[in-house]
């Protein structure tokens, strides 16, 4: 896309292959963004207000809005003040068309059916919709990690309360670095059993980095349910938001049941939004724990979005966010997003008393670099990287503590450079 005329012909050319179903889609606005030649992440970093004077590695946290998700999120918030009554008329055909336009944008990117769809509010709200509805006989068990985040533990942990529903936590490895796709695959089928019914991942680790061959796990899964009945199958439950993206990647090449993540990070949506996709547009294997009000059909789409009155124009503007990653090209976040973490990696390798934790490898990571150093404190040493500009943080999870940067689609090599510059004084 080399000017405006090229940039608008391409966003028609999106808008015609969404699915069918939303005559009005088309006539949404475009985002006031063209592409030149060698200037794409650079035009990309001023359609945000971040204050650039600091090296921003924590986006991963929650976003700042690019331009057209603020523009789209401020129109709806004026018809909405305008007339919130009407904005939010259930018997009228304009809060579908909105609510449309953000599930089929979402459907387009996954490569899926908008009816696969559910509009949520965070991961956290999808995880825990997911895992309270989802069928687990009383003999049944769900099988997890000791590498997921909080909400999900917290998700998979309330059911067991409520259910007295079986479950396992296994560890998947010691030392990131070493991992292979035969031994996480290995380790995950050597642990399933005959009642095995809920396999719950995560795609990248935020303790960790580690990025799981979740397409290779997935097809391990399906070899395990041939010739198995429906409600005895395996069912691979994915939480994907720090996958999602970054990874150029389609829903099907996921090979899971459930995928759940926040659109709010990676993928620049509006904060408070999130969606869940399902491999199929049926509830066979859900029940639902919140009502809807969604479109008032059987879909997964409509019944697993919860209803309630919430930041309507939040919601809306989500496809804003599908459209200006469609259009920068997924492929190409990809390689950025790598470029950089590989470029950040091989500079902490060139300073002394630094431990990489991530793996170096794209196919075992993802946006994140995270290490170690030990003999500094992490807190410290992230602290310190703060004060001085370098917005970092640290945690202590499944692989002990670690300071956390994530260089993605707003940052620079010389961000790079100065953090690397700054612990080489530290350390």
């Amino acid at each position: 896309m080399t000017d405006r005329r090229t940039f608008l012909k391409q966003a028609g050319l999106l808008a015609a292959s969404l699915p069918l179903g939303v005559p009005a889609l088309a006539a949404e606005p475009t985002p006031s963004f063209s592409v030149k030649q060698g200037e794409k992440w650079p035009q990309l970093r001023s359609l945000f207000e971040l204050d650039y004077s600091l090296a921003h590695f924590s986006n991963f946290l929650i976003t700042s809005h690019p331009r057209p998700v603020r523009e789209a999120i401020a129109q709806f918030r004026a018809e909405l003040d305008r007339n919130p009554a009407a904005a939010v008329d259930y018997e009228s055909e304009a809060i579908w068309k909105h609510e449309d336009n953000a599930r089929n944008w979402a459907a387009n990117y996954l490569g899926v059916k908008p009816a696969q769809i559910a509009l949520t509010g965070s991961t956290t709200e999808g995880l825990s919709l997911i895992y309270t509805g989802i069928h687990i006989r009383p003999d049944q068990e769900l099988l997890t990690t000791e590498h997921e985040h909080s909400s999900a533990y917290a998700a998979m942990r309330f059911r067991k309360q409520r259910e007295n529903t079986l479950m396992r936590e296994i560890r998947l490895y010691d030392d990131p670095q070493t991992l292979s796709v035969d031994q996480v695959v290995q380790k995950l089928k050597s642990e399933l059993r005959p009642n095995t019914r809920v396999l719950a991942l995560t795609w990248v680790h935020s303790g960790s980095g580690v990025k799981l061959p979740i397409g290779e796990i997935g097809k391990m899964v399906r070899e395990h349910n041939q010739g198995r009945a429906e409600a005895d199958r395996l069912l691979l439950c994915v939480d994907g938001v720090h996958g999602f993206g970054i990874e150029n990647v389609n829903f099907a090449d996921l090979n899971c049941d459930y995928f759940i993540a926040g659109t709010h990070k990676w993928l620049f949506g509006p904060r408070g939004t999130g969606i869940i996709c399902s491999a199929t547009a049926g509830m066979d294997n859900m029940t639902p724990t919140v009502g809807s009000f969604s479109r008032p059909d059987d879909s997964f789409a409509s019944v697993m979005s919860p209803g309630g009155y919430h930041s309507f124009e939040h919601r809306w503007a989500l496809g804003k966010a599908f459209e200006l990653h469609l259009l920068l090209g997924k492929a190409d976040v990809q390689a950025r997003i790598h470029q950089l973490n590989s470029y950040l990696k091989q500079r902490l390798q060139s300073l002394k008393g630094v431990q990489l934790v991530t793996p170096i490898s794209p196919a075992f990571s993802a946006g994140f670099t995270f290490f170690k150093t030990p003999h500094v404190d992490e807190d410290a040493i992230a602290a310190y990287l703060t004060r001085n500009g370098v917005i970092v943080d640290a945690v202590n999870r499944d692989v002990g503590p670690v300071v956390r940067m994530a260089p993605g689609l707003l940052n620079t090599e010389a961000d790079i450079d100065r953090a690397i510059n700054l612990l080489a004084k530290q350390l």
